[in-house]
């Protein structure tokens, strides 16, 4: 028979265990959120706003969602470029095949699909840069 304090003992085991395969957000200073966006996609929104990129967000492409096509993220018509943030809807099996049927249709009319992880996020305005080729100088647009 057991003892009450090994079964008691057990649940935090288990907890732990779960937090091990946790992904650690890393340290960014809040930030007000825009309306329809989640925070990684706001930061994105102000930053393209900051650096004065034309861009659309949350554009449907293709008819929407509703007729078969789909939602870019950031739509950077200027330099054929769709920016996606990868969330955790994209890692579950209906994400991933929405990513995949988005971008045969974006790549073929031209555009380059771009996705930014959570890891971009820290440096998310040079990244922005290097993304639509313009050359990222140190110390400037972090």
């Amino acid at each position: 028979m057991s003892s009450p304090r090994k079964a008691l003992s057990a649940p935090r085991i288990f907890i732990r265990a779960r937090k091990l395969g946790r992904i650690t957000k890393p340290d960014l200073p809040p930030i007000d959120i825009v309306p329809g966006l989640n925070s990684p996609e706001s930061r994105i929104y102000k930053a393209l706003k900051e650096l004065k990129i034309n861009f659309d967000v949350q554009r449907n492409v293709f008819g929407g969602s509703i007729l078969g096509g789909a939602r870019a993220d950031f739509l950077l018509p200027d330099y054929k470029i769709n920016l996606e943030y990868q969330g955790p809807f994209h890692g579950i099996a209906e994400g991933r095949a929405r990513d995949i049927l988005r971008n045969i249709g974006l790549t073929s009319k031209g555009y380059r699909v771009v996705v930014l992880f959570q890891q971009d996020l820290k440096r998310l305005k040079p990244r922005l840069l290097e993304v639509i080729g313009k050359p990222v100088m140190v110390g400037v647009g972090t």
